[in-house]
């Protein structure tokens, strides 16, 4: 395993920018190359989540992202196949990059979120002996968090994940298909109360852990609206610490978008905020 705490902030921003856009590409059939400039993802049956569909830079380019010029011809063929396919983009851009942000907001492209990237500090340091307490046992004896194991399980899993995050029910079998796919790579966790001496089980959170070079990520984090403010969200958090950990990953991570307005409530669970990138609406007009 690999000593993450020993490297800079930078290595570790690396990684989880990396398993984000690995984990958005596992919701795709393919990556498009836009002339060699941008990589983008496009899934047209979940056109409305800007977090999975997006358009990111080629970090292998050589372009001068301080020089205005250098700029009109990086955006170039985005601005062009957006106007001969009538295709809209969400470009996700590092929030270093205000030169390229300027040259967007001249030219009326508006910032629509921005998604914040958060870790763990000294994750890969974590024994058994001082994990905290929280992450090894539930604060509610009636709350057990698990992971999915069976497909009959998965329909329920994205019927609380739609719920939670206010998706169309028409989706759902949509999703279902998509993700029975993902069933091998994707950790499917979710909360389940027993509300009357265990006979009446429900299904109350949900979250997906996925990893990637070393690093475990949690994404979909939600919970039923008549659920929320009552250790639910926590209590799936510490479990995916401990799972993380006892995979031997490196690096434990999640996303949020600024719109959530959830970046104090992680950072209370002990979260540090890494990095940000702010999307731009890219379209034809």
């Amino acid at each position: 395993m690999k000593v993450w705490s020993v490297f800079l902030v930078s290595d570790i921003i690396k990684v989880l920018k990396e398993n984000e856009f690995s984990f958005c590409s596992s919701w795709h059939s393919g990556v498009l190359n836009i002339d060699n400039k941008f990589f983008t993802l496009v899934n047209k049956d979940l056109h409305d989540d800007y977090f999975i569909n997006r358009t990111v830079i080629n970090k292998k380019l050589h372009f001068n992202l301080n020089d205005i010029g250098q700029i009109e011809k990086l955006m170039h063929p985005l601005l062009q196949l957006s106007k001969e396919e009538k295709m809209t983009f969400n470009l996700h851009i590092g929030s270093d990059q205000s030169l390229l942000e300027d040259y967007l907001i001249c030219k009326n492209f508006n910032k629509i979120d921005e998604v914040l990237g958060l870790h763990y500090p000294d994750y890969s340091d974590m024994t058994v002996s001082n994990v905290p307490d929280s992450a090894l046992k539930q604060n509610d004896q009636s709350l057990k968090v698990l992971v999915v194991d069976n497909a009959d399980l998965l329909k329920k899993w994205i019927e609380v994940y739609c719920l939670s995050f206010d998706i169309d029910k028409n989706k759902e079998m949509l999703i279902y298909r998509l993700l029975l796919k993902k069933f091998n790579i994707f950790k499917f966790v979710f909360a389940e109360i027993d509300a009357v001496g265990g006979k009446n089980k429900q299904i109350v959170g949900c979250s997906i852990l996925y990893f990637h070079n070393d690093c475990i990520a949690l994404y979909c984090l939600g919970t039923l609206k008549e659920y929320r403010h009552k250790n639910i969200a926590t209590n799936i958090i510490n479990f995916s610490i401990e799972y993380g950990r006892r995979k031997s990953c490196g690096v434990f991570g999640l996303q949020t978008l600024k719109s959530d307005n959830l970046l104090s409530f992680y950072q209370k669970k002990g979260f540090v905020k890494s990095y940000n990138n702010k999307i731009y609406r890219i379209f034809d007009r």
